[in-house]
């Protein structure tokens, strides 16, 4: 357990600070949509609607840029939306949020838990097994001594009565 707990905050702090270093590079423009809003995209998790549509906006400043963005379904020819730029005025994606990090960070501890919960299984298992089989031998063994005197059955000694 305090394995996975070693790994699952090693991952946050690793993840944490490569998405701090990412969001100093991410910065929230305003672009203007130059298009309408078309090729509707399956709903998100948040259930909202999603579509494409060409927006323009400056980043850095006096730097125009255009492309394809997300926009809401719907959203109007020369409506504001709000858009993630790199330092270079192109789109990029949002800075990871906690949460993304935090479930890297539990899948990462769970996933160590689950390999060192499985070795330890295996060991297990292997060493039972040759418990096992140690004990099988040593039945056997015993039962090869006992067995004629138990069902009444002698066993011939070699040499007695032989001619």
């Amino acid at each position: 357990m305090l394995c996975a707990i070693a790994v699952g905050t090693a991952v946050w702090n690793t993840e944490a600070r490569a998405a701090h270093a990412e969001a100093l590079h991410r910065h929230r423009v305003p672009a203007t949509t130059a298009g309408e809003a078309d090729r509707l995209l399956p709903a998100r998790f948040n259930s909202a609607r999603m579509a494409t549509a060409r927006a323009a906006w400056e980043y850095p400043a006096s730097h125009r840029h255009t492309d394809t963005v997300l926009v809401p379904a719907g959203t109007p020819v020369g409506a504001k939306v709000t858009i993630w730029v790199d330092d270079a005025g192109r789109e990029a994606q949002a800075p990871r949020s906690d949460g993304e990090l935090a479930s890297t960070a539990v899948a990462a501890g769970s996933g160590a838990f689950g390999v060192l919960v499985l070795s330890a299984g295996g060991v297990v298992w292997l060493r039972l097994r040759r418990v096992e089989a140690r004990s099988l031998a040593a039945w056997e063994r015993e039962w090869v001594l006992v067995e004629p005197r138990w069902s009444g059955r002698m066993r011939r000694e070699p040499g007695a009565g032989d001619d």
